[in-house]
């Protein structure tokens, strides 16, 4: 699956409901496929670049957009604006149609455990909700601020967590909760906030980020 070009294309999900989507096809060998799992800005300029990188390190990738449920075409930016809108449109878009677009992503790659999936964010948490509901190949959540509310829907698959211990939204105690209830699952916490990841932030972290990115891709290659 690694022919054409970068760029958009349109899914259908079980329900009927049509969404954009970027995919990016792995350059040279692929590697394995990949659902990359939006922040609450939608699939912007960043997430974009974030779905390419996986594309150069070998991954198929394919990023629905999750907001198209509410309205389509979303693009935000990482100002108090785009905060408050990210939030009220999140809030319109229940997790259980969201996990619907995302088994649509998957059903692009391949089917059941053909791709892994990465979130960030609200992604974060919808890669921990697919990880106990969906047959994605493993996860990886970035700052899911829901997780903490869901550390019941115990992971089916290989998963991997990442948080800042700086971060306002999310306290270090949910990682510490996590560790509590599933002790084989890699936990990492790092010297940053909430968004470390995204180098269009304030509080993006470049020691984090690389660190956080070394240890998804070991987890994805593993996988694959």
């Amino acid at each position: 699956m690694n022919d054409a070009t970068a760029g958009w294309i349109e899914l259908q999900a079980a329900d009927g409901h049509r969404l954009r989507a970027y995919r990016a096809p792995a350059k040279g060998e692929e590697i394995g496929r990949l659902i990359v799992a939006p922040e609450i800005f939608g699939i912007n300029r960043h997430i974009r670049s974030v779905c390419d990188g996986f594309a150069q390190q070998g991954f198929t990738t394919v990023a629905p957009d999750l907001f198209d449920r509410a309205e389509r075409g979303v693009e935000l930016p990482y100002d108090d604006a785009g905060i408050q809108r990210g939030i009220a449109l999140k809030g319109a878009v229940p997790t259980a149609d969201a996990l619907q677009d995302v088994a649509a992503a998957l059903a692009h790659l391949g089917g059941d455990g053909t791709a892994a999936i990465v979130g960030y964010c609200w992604g974060g948490s919808i890669a921990w909700a697919s990880a106990a509901v969906l047959p994605v190949r493993a996860a990886v959540g970035y700052y899911g601020g829901e997780i903490g509310k869901t550390l019941d829907s115990a992971p089916r698959v290989p998963t991997l967590l990442h948080f800042g211990e700086q971060d306002h939204a999310i306290p270090v105690s949910v990682a510490e909760a996590v560790r509590s209830r599933y002790p084989w699952l890699p936990v990492h916490v790092y010297p940053a906030g909430h968004g470390f990841n995204c180098d269009e932030r304030g509080s993006f972290h470049p020691g984090s980020a690389v660190l956080a990115l070394r240890r998804t891709v070991g987890l994805l290659r593993a996988v694959f």
